[in-house]
């Protein structure tokens, strides 16, 4: 005997068609509360296309880290914004959200044109170059001395039982990373030797340089990702971070050369060990994050209890990874920069 079985649609009930999620702060309950700390911010540099990812990321933050602190978020694109991307990035933030259009300082004449008739090809370059140091400056970012990049689609998987602002503040950090790799010597790397000749005034006596280049041949390099970064901005405003971005910006642009993928990271990997103490730079080994297919993962057995992340899948693990030697040989970190010429 034949049973035909009758179907209907499923209708979601109507709080499922909000779009603000129910907000999960009870495993933060617990966790230690200290003062939010002034003049810091979330920043993303996006467009409205990656608003599935955006909130991804938005919802992991406020659950696992800002439910607890309300830090502000700042949006930042060279496009304006839809109503229906403010609307929905809005309902899931705990506090202020900024939204400015990038007007200054977008493109170079070297990235002036189109990539082959493609224009996400120019788009991207202009990011890489504009996050390399100008959004720094940027009028929407004028009132905030530290920010914490969030990549869309990145995803955050324990709580945080610390405040990362509150360690950079109270350690006097310019700069904290969650994943550092070693790669090949991008050409900007050499950019940067003809920057030593010219400007070793400014290099820090106690800087890091033996960290980023482990080979003596400079065939390799350690570098900062920075698609997950805090960086206090005064350090990126400084005369001498300037210095340095200008004249790699020159260069590439003499040599007519573009911008490509990867060279904010190198710019802001040089700055940071020329130009800081390595005192004043820490890796967020506390801290779990995921991008594609990179992540950090702490193994403490008191953070994994508030983790759904595999400690033996960290990248750090990985033999390219760099951020390991950060802490088990901080003193071996300085070298005279000028042995590299």
């Amino acid at each position: 005997m034949l049973v035909l079985w009758r179907t209907r649609s499923y209708e979601p009930p109507a709080q499922a068609l909000s779009t603000a999620p129910t907000r999960y702060t009870e495993p933060l309950a617990a966790l230690p509360s200290t003062p939010r700390v002034p003049s810091a911010c979330f920043l993303f540099i996006t467009r409205t296309m990656s608003l599935t990812k955006v909130r991804r990321t938005m919802f992991d933050i406020e659950q696992r880290f800002n439910a607890r602190f309300h830090y502000p978020y700042v949006f930042l694109s060279e496009l304006e914004f839809s109503a229906e991307f403010q609307l929905k990035v809005r309902s899931i933030a705990s506090s202020n959200v900024t939204f400015a259009l990038i007007t200054h300082n977008w493109a170079t004449s070297s990235n002036s044109t189109h990539i082959n008739g493609n224009s996400n090809a120019l788009g991207f370059r202009n990011m890489v170059r504009y996050w390399a140091h100008p959004f720094a400056t940027h009028s929407a970012l004028s009132t905030y001395t530290r920010v914490w990049r969030l990549e869309p689609g990145s995803h955050f998987p324990c709580d945080f039982a610390t405040d990362p602002f509150r360690r950079m503040h109270n350690l006097k950090l310019q700069y904290a990373f969650a994943i550092s790799l070693a790669s090949p010597a991008p050409t900007i790397w050499f950019h940067a030797l003809d920057f030593l000749r010219h400007s070793s005034h400014l290099l820090s006596a106690s800087n890091s340089m033996a960290w980023l280049s482990p080979s003596s041949n400079n065939s390799t390099v350690c570098q900062f990702l920075t698609n997950s970064e805090l960086v206090d901005l005064r350090f990126i405003r400084s005369p001498s971070y300037t210095a340095l971005f200008e004249r790699m910006d020159q260069k590439l642009t003499l040599s007519h050369n573009q911008w490509s993928k990867d060279d904010d990271v190198a710019v802001r990997s040089l700055a940071v060990a020329l130009l800081l103490d390595a005192s004043q730079v820490a890796w967020l080994d506390d801290s779990a994050y995921t991008h594609d297919l990179l992540s950090n993962c702490p193994a403490d057995p008191e953070l994994q209890k508030r983790c759904h992340c595999d400690p033996s899948e960290s990248s750090h693990l990985l033999p390219m990874s760099c951020s390991a030697r950060w802490t088990t040989a901080p003193r071996s970190l300085h070298i005279d920069p000028l042995d590299l010429l």
